[in-house]
């Protein structure tokens, strides 16, 4: 059996209970009642006078559609009756399109970050008493990423000036005509450690599409075992990083046919895990000086353990696939040991997959190649609004009006720069808006 390794203890952080205090950024609204002037009456005869009031809070919800009017007044000169003048207005997100800033983001948001399909919201909205076409729908999605693409390129070379790069695919389904029939296509997701996420769509898993991005990239990239990777670590390339959570999964499938070897092996890997749980408070210098005092001896013992048990297991067995996995990957997986920032596992990469992963249950697959461009472009804002604690309804509408005003900077409209620059601004705009709504109903 594999020896037990102490560290320092961690701590688990007690969850609170289900029910929790009112959170201070919601904007608050007032309903008062009042007793009616007849009824301040005691019933001694006295007149009733207020002292106080009792306050009891809940949350409550106000999403309606509405029918926004934009008025633009005209003005004449009253002497010499020319000169006509009419007042500038924001324009429309789409030319002669049919929705709002508001309104798209809606769209966008239940698309692809709720992941329903456009038919399911057709139904949605049908229900509402609005008839808006799928073919609407799609098309007004298409304009949209179309118009916010500068800010999902700027996410693109922002992520690539990055040491760090941590990538993974996910396959998807291309419809290839209307008369039917589909093939797999493939969608890229590049992040780094900022939460910036950018996605990439391709037609098939070929290596052009990794080999394109990191062109001159090199720092490290954290990704699996993908062969078509290789030729980005050549001499003068980037440096590859393994995933130890990628290798620790063929042990757990070897389950079954090879227990006890099995259990060791994830065993082995779990006292890593431990050492990498004490060390996530510490600095990148201390946390270099703990892996190598303390995660390099496990290291090495358990490379001396996989290469013994080879001999052991077939080669072709779950076991022995795992082991040449581990061994044939034994550089990339113990790179984390020479540099502070880098994680063990590629378990960012492979969390902003799963989007897709969830979303083609849902939607099948994109109707043509222009569909996972669009998703691409639109997924890279939503996830990296998300990572950086924006809210992606609010950063939508109000980018989608941004980005068409002279000498706005684009890194200004990624939404870690949206955050900074934008955020409280947009964020009080609505909180009034709100209390009128609220105040009127």
């Amino acid at each position: 059996m594999a020896a037990t390794v102490q560290v320092a203890a961690y701590v688990r952080q007690k969850k609170k209970g289900r029910r929790s205090e009112f959170p201070e950024h919601l904007p608050v609204v007032q309903t008062t009642s009042e007793l009616k002037p007849e009824d301040r009456t005691c019933a001694c005869g006295g007149k009733l006078e207020e002292f106080g009031q009792e306050v009891s809070r809940e949350l409550e919800r106000v999403e309606t559609t509405v029918v926004h009017e934009l008025v633009r007044k005209k003005y004449a000169c009253a002497s010499c009756k020319q000169g006509v003048v009419t007042a500038p207005w924001r324009g429309k997100v789409i030319d002669k399109g049919l929705l709002g800033p508001g309104f798209l983001s809606h769209v966008i948001v239940e698309r692809f970050g709720n992941h329903l399909p456009y038919f399911r919201l057709e139904g949605q909205y049908r229900g509402e008493g609005l008839e808006l076409s799928r073919s609407v729908l799609c098309e007004s999605m298409a304009r949209c990423a179309e118009l916010l693409d500068p800010i999902a390129d700027q996410l693109r070379q922002e992520i690539l000036a990055s040491p760090i790069v941590n990538t993974d695919d996910t396959p998807v389904r291309l419809a290839q005509s209307s008369q039917g029939g589909s093939r797999q296509a493939r969608v890229w997701a590049y992040l780094n450690q900022t939460g910036r996420h950018w996605y990439d769509f391709t037609e098939s898993r070929k290596r052009d599409g990794p080999a394109r991005v990191f062109a001159d990239f090199t720092g490290y990239i954290q990704a699996d075992a993908y062969g078509g990777y290789d030729r980005l670590f050549l001499p003068g390339g980037a440096t590859e990083v393994g995933c130890w959570a990628h290798a620790r999964r063929g042990f757990i499938k070897a389950e079954a046919t090879d227990p006890v070897l099995s259990q060791q092996a994830v065993e082995r890997i779990r006292n890593l895990f431990l050492i990498e749980q004490a060390a996530a408070e510490l600095s990148n210098e201390d946390r270099v000086r703990l892996r190598q005092q303390r995660s390099a001896p496990l290291l090495e013992e358990l490379r001396a353990w996989l290469e013994l048990t080879a001999t052991k297991v077939l080669p072709k067995s779950p076991m022995g696939q795992a082991i040449t996995y581990v061994l044939n990957q034994w550089v990339a997986l113990t790179q984390y040991l020479k540099d502070g920032r880098l994680e063990m596992t590629n378990n960012a990469a492979e969390r902003a997959v799963k989007p897709f992963a969830i979303g083609r249950k849902n939607w099948l697959f994109f109707q043509r190649e222009g569909g996972g461009k669009t998703a691409s472009i639109l997924m890279s804002l939503l996830m990296t609004a998300k990572a950086a604690g924006v809210n992606p309804n609010d950063y939508f509408r109000d980018v989608l009006l941004r980005i068409s005003e002279p000498g706005t900077s684009v890194k200004d409209l990624t939404p870690h720069g949206w955050k900074e620059r934008f955020e409280p601004e947009v964020t009080a705009r609505r909180h009034e808006i709100l209390k009128k709504l609220v105040g009127a109903a």
